[in-house]
């Protein structure tokens, strides 16, 4: 493998020990937010090399075959004068409980002029639940470059997705981005909240102020009053003066 500097030309070679045919990949393997090499040899290894010299960032990679991405791979890449990609907190592989999901992406545009000619400035969007049109979970219009955030509903039940964000200029040119992550995988565990949070909530009030004052002087045999005096848990005890009368 050959590494050739642009400015200085200059070249270095590293010996991966079998010959390489397919085209090198590049991405962000190890998640150290720098660029890693995936090597395939034709003995059928696979093997990475890291290093620390370029920033991970999502139009420096290069992971779909002899192309950048499936459609307009050429166009595509950190250089490129617009494009459309994913930030850094929705990149991150996320297990989403919940009904909508939220992602914040960047739409850039640096094509000289393009702030003074506004009919230009449109950006078809579409984010699908895969590569498929006929999985769009979003689609809309924007007309300016910038940071949007954005919440919609996956109607395919829960799963793990690969959302896929595409971008279509007014000249008919595609970008596009893909992050993982997961929706609703672990759903059984909201129907355990469900389940016992509103029992806990109605024991509660039921603990605190239900609970009434007793003592034990209420069920204490033998008191002094006169009524009471020698009952017992049959009733009234036989008197000594009755069992001699009786006899007699």
């Amino acid at each position: 493998i050959y590494f050739i500097e642009g400015g200085s030309g200059c070249i270095q070679a590293i010996d991966v020990g079998d010959g390489v045919e397919a085209m090198v990949q590049v991405d962000d393997l190890h998640g150290t937010n720098t660029l890693d090499l995936v090597v395939s040899t034709s003995s059928g290894n696979i093997v990475t090399l890291e290093s620390n010299a370029v920033p991970y960032h999502p139009l420096n990679v290069w992971n779909n075959g002899e192309v950048r991405t499936r459609t307009n791979g050429f166009a595509h890449g950190y250089s490129a004068s617009q494009g459309i990609f994913f930030h850094q907190v929705t990149r991150q592989y996320r297990d989403i409980l919940g009904v909508y999901v939220p992602v914040t992406f960047e739409i850039f545009d640096n094509r000289p002029g393009i702030l003074s000619e506004p009919n230009r400035r449109k950006y078809n969007v579409e984010i699908r639940a895969g590569t498929s049109g006929k999985r769009t979970v979003l689609r809309k219009t924007y007309d300016s470059p910038g940071v949007y955030t954005e919440r919609f509903y996956i109607s395919f039940g829960p799963g793990f997705y690969s959302l896929m964000i595409r971008l279509q200029t007014t000249h008919g040119l595609v970008y596009e981005d893909v992050i993982h992550l997961g929706y609703n995988v672990r759903y059984m565990n909201g129907f355990g909240l469900l389940l016992w949070l509103p029992l806990v909530i109605a024991a509660v009030p039921i603990l605190f102020f239900g609970r009434k004052e007793w003592s034990w002087q209420e069920d204490e045999y033998g008191d002094d009053d006169e009524g009471s005096r020698g009952l017992g848990i049959l009733g009234r005890l036989p008197t000594t003066s009755s069992s001699s009368n009786n006899h007699a």
